[in-house]
């Protein structure tokens, strides 16, 4: 590895995924009523902390976010929680304490995990700080099964069983789910409900009944933010205030995304198939939506705006001056830069302008460095070794 020194819009189906803040681009941001300040929109979290628990829920931009968090990790000297082996917490296992690599002994507790796990709140508890704040990301159910069907389909038990049907695999898997589907394998977790089986919640029940809106509650209760992916600027500037952070923590690029044209086509009839096998995501995603758009209300929508725009220059500067173009295939990616590539679709990466300066390139090369790559050299720098593989039996 290389050496790193309003009127209230709902998301629709045709942007979700893309994370575009669609209530800018209509302007329909409105002027507030009142502007709260402090932590006033965040009443569960009452005591200013670095330290931070982030549920990296698979297939919902959850990639981006993180590597905002290991650059602010890595910029201020901040202990990460890694996994004991590779770069998941013994997923789809439940988390558990065990599952975390040893304290360093030059470090007093854990500031930051952001790995894959499957959530435990109590186990999550035993191995982090009390004053941790508590983040995830969820994306519109429609978008993530058709992401996590095609980035998991040779590998979730139910969606190999479609893999040489005749036509669209995902249209066949649709149109008889339960007959693919077996809930006694928990390698089966992302085929139904992917985000709420993140989440540690049980995602094979059949209807949204009254525990399942208890589990709800609990859930705005454990965590401080959950973020949206269409409407991630926001969700960003919601970040910067409970975490106390600059703009310049924040700017990103998308990461760990696919062509657009590998995306399978999702008409009317297919969204429905989806949104119904995947009710308790549905159900999830439409409370967290409004969830993030109370916290808009009370943060102001016009401070909300003023802060869009400056985060928006930002990140389009250091874009421009950081990036040798757009996203590109692997074929076209540096070496140094490339993100591993499964083996049913293709993952895009960038490249770096030129001449740059060499402050200049460790800021960028932070920017684009892929998930895998960044997460090894953290760990490497932070144990003094490489990370461990899994073992054979």
């Amino acid at each position: 590895m290389e050496d790193l020194k309003l009127d209230k819009p709902k998301a629709s189906r045709k942007t979700a995924g893309k994370g575009r803040s669609i209530s800018r681009e209509r302007g329909r941001f409105e002027p507030d009523v009142k502007t709260p300040r402090g932590k006033e929109c965040f009443p569960n979290s009452e005591i200013r902390s670095q330290n931070i628990v982030f549920l990296k829920t698979h297939k919902t931009g959850s990639s981006t976010f993180q590597n905002i968090l290991f650059r602010l990790g890595e910029k201020r000297g901040l202990t990460f929680a890694f996994p004991v082996y590779t770069y998941q917490f013994a997923y789809p296992e439940k988390f558990a304490k065990g599952f975390v690599e040893d304290l360093p002994r030059e470090a007093a507790e854990f500031n930051i995990l952001c790995s894959h796990m499957r959530l435990d709140v109590l186990a999550v508890q035993e191995a982090m700080p009390g004053s941790a704040h508590y983040l995830t990301i969820l994306r519109d159910p429609v978008s993530t099964f058709e992401s996590v069907f095609t980035y998991y389909r040779t590998t979730v038990p139910a969606f190999e069983l479609v893999m040489n049907s005749s036509g669209s695999p995902l249209a066949t898997f649709l149109r008889a789910p339960h007959h693919y589907y077996d809930s006694r394998y928990i390698t089966n977790g992302l085929a139904k409900n992917p985000m709420t089986f993140d989440l540690g919640l049980n995602s094979t029940r059949e209807r949204v009944d009254e525990t399942w809106q208890k589990d709800l509650e609990k859930l705005e209760k454990d965590f401080h933010l959950v973020m949206i992916a269409e409407y991630f600027d926001e969700s960003l500037i919601l970040v910067k205030e409970l975490l106390s952070l600059d703009f310049e923590d924040l700017v990103y690029v998308r990461l760990n995304t696919r062509p657009q044209g590998s995306r399978a086509n999702i008409d009317g009839g297919k969204s429905q198939q989806i949104r119904t096998w995947n009710q308790l995501d549905v159900d999830l995603y439409e409370h967290f939506n409004r969830t993030l758009w109370k916290k808009i209300e009370c943060y102001g929508y016009t401070r909300m705006k003023r802060e869009l725009d400056a985060l928006e220059s930002l990140t389009r500067e250091t874009r421009r001056s950081c990036l040798d173009g757009g996203p590109v295939g692997p074929e076209k990616t540096s070496d140094n830069l490339r993100p591993w590539q499964p083996d049913t679709t293709r993952i895009l990466g960038y490249n770096l302008r030129r001449n740059l300066s060499t402050l200049e390139y460790e800021k960028c090369f932070r920017l684009v460095l892929p998930e895998l790559r960044y997460h090894a050299y953290l760990y490497q720098r932070q144990y003094g070794r490489d990370m461990k593989t899994l073992p054979l039996d």
